[in-house]
């Protein structure tokens, strides 16, 4: 362990150690400097980086948790990334489209972070969401686990790669599924 001694102050030293003769003190430089900046120029830039990280974040799950499937077909740095909402508590997202079997009402990929747990044991866990076209008209979302669901899920499907998908084929599916068998139609979120 290194020991760093100080010397003692001097008796002819003024209490402005920093502070040159005919430049403002401090705590005024300070006040002039920060009135040079713009707020929301700033904030601007940091729900920039936020959705920025979201996107590097999206490309990083596909590459790690759906390497035989999503990382194949999403081209890196596809994505839109969006910044956090804090009065709505939501994390900054990212969205990749998919395609569409009609060319109006595509199938999108929605990434985001999300808390789990309480407190000092609570952690930021990624979250997929495969959001597709209902036949009703609406979208419905369905949080990826893994790699196995979201084959599972596409293999059961009998509808058209990208076409709308029946409101009822969560009703339909093998028992052995992973997936949901409520039907969570939402309002398009784009």
């Amino acid at each position: 362990m290194t020991v760093l001694q100080l010397a003692p102050a001097r008796q002819d030293r003024d209490d402005h150690p920093h502070h040159d003769q005919g430049s403002p003190e401090p705590i005024v430089a300070l006040h002039q400097r920060v009135q040079a900046f713009d707020l929301s120029q700033r904030e601007r830039e940091r729900d920039e980086e936020h959705a920025f990280q979201a996107v590097l974040h999206a490309d990083a799950v596909l590459t790690g948790a759906f390497p035989d499937t999503l990382d194949t077909v999403v081209q890196a740095m596809s994505w839109t990334g969006n910044p956090p909402v804090p009065d709505r508590q939501l994390m900054a997202s990212a969205i990749a489209y998919l395609g569409s079997a009609d060319g109006q009402r595509g199938w999108w990929l929605h990434y985001t972070r999300r808390e789990e747990g309480v407190g000092e044991d609570g952690d930021l866990a990624h979250v997929l969401t495969l959001i597709a076209p209902c036949s009703c008209g609406t979208y419905m979302a369905v949080e990826l686990a893994d790699e196995d669901h979201l084959i599972v899920l596409l293999d059961e499907l009998d509808t058209a790669p990208g076409a709308p998908v029946d409101c009822d084929y969560r009703l339909r599916i093998r028992a052995s599924s992973y997936a949901d068998t409520a039907h969570s139609s939402i309002q398009p979120a784009f």
